[in-house]
């Protein structure tokens, strides 16, 4: 009986450091987030100031510099997201949205790396009107998706994207042209801190936050391969709730609060 309870004890106080030790890493990586968010905006703003004249000598520094930074600044929103994950400090926010239009802008975060590879991005939306959703997730959703496409894309290759209505449901397929993930299960692909599909370097955030934004917002996302192509699905509940705000472009809701938004 003394051993017995001696384990018990172990085993409480294993789980309490364990909740313990979850709780200092989500506290360090909101305050990584948070420290490096607001120089990298402020960054991100001034860098196209400085592009050198086409044709000018500096002007591949100067690309390779403002690709690092986009680079960085798209681990730095991951990571603020995570962090708010982690701690459950996710509001959904309405308002009045085009997909396409955040597609659109989600492509310049990564245009050196479609450059590189010689990408074709295709967009195609059948939806007649705006939709109502949460802006900035839908966004970090859509670009965590449509960056996977083009990392693990072959070069000279197409990445299609559709957007559609479905009864109450909107659907986005993103299909590039590559390899079947690397994977034994489909949900190691959207588990954090995991390397690539094909085992690259990298935070393995991205697909991972996706699938959680995902699901907060009611939706889902998956994926389907085969021997030439990999299509992503995304699927959202069509909102039939009137929006407080609109923002048809990401600049209107990055780095702004929702004064006036719905929060649940």
């Amino acid at each position: 009986m003394d051993e017995i309870a001696f384990l018990s004890r172990k085993i409480l106080d294993l789980n309490k450091q364990l909740i313990e030790s979850e709780k200092a890493k989500s506290r360090f990586l909101s305050l990584i987030a948070s420290e490096l968010n607001n120089p990298m905006t402020t960054l991100l703003g001034m860098i196209p100031h400085l592009a050198p004249p086409r044709g000018d000598s500096h002007e591949a520094i100067f690309e390779l510099i403002h690709e690092e930074a986009l680079l960085l600044d798209s681990r730095i929103q991951n990571l603020l997201a995570a962090s708010e994950i982690e701690g459950g400090k996710l509001h959904i926010t309405y308002a009045l949205i085009d997909p396409k239009v955040l597609l659109e802008e989600a492509m310049k975060g990564f245009k050196y790396r479609i450059k590189a590879k010689n990408i074709t991005i295709t967009v195609e939306s059948s939806l007649r009107d705006p939709i109502v959703s949460d802006p900035k997730k839908l966004y970090l959703i859509l670009k965590n998706v449509l960056a996977n496409a083009c990392d693990y894309g072959i070069a000279n290759g197409v990445v299609s994207v559709n957007i559609a209505q479905s009864g109450s449901f909107i659907i986005v397929a993103i299909k590039n042209q590559g390899y079947k993930p690397n994977v034994e299960y489909k949900t190691q692909l959207f588990t954090r801190f995991a390397h690539g599909p094909e085992g690259a370097h990298g935070l393995g955030l991205g697909l991972s936050i996706a699938r959680e934004l995902c699901e907060l917002l009611d939706g889902s996302i998956d994926y389907d391969a085969d021997d030439t192509t990999v299509t992503f699905t995304i699927i959202l509940p069509f909102n039939t709730m009137p929006p407080d705000s609109k923002a048809f472009g990401s600049n209107e809701f990055l780095f702004e609060p929702f004064d006036d938004a719905i929060e649940l």
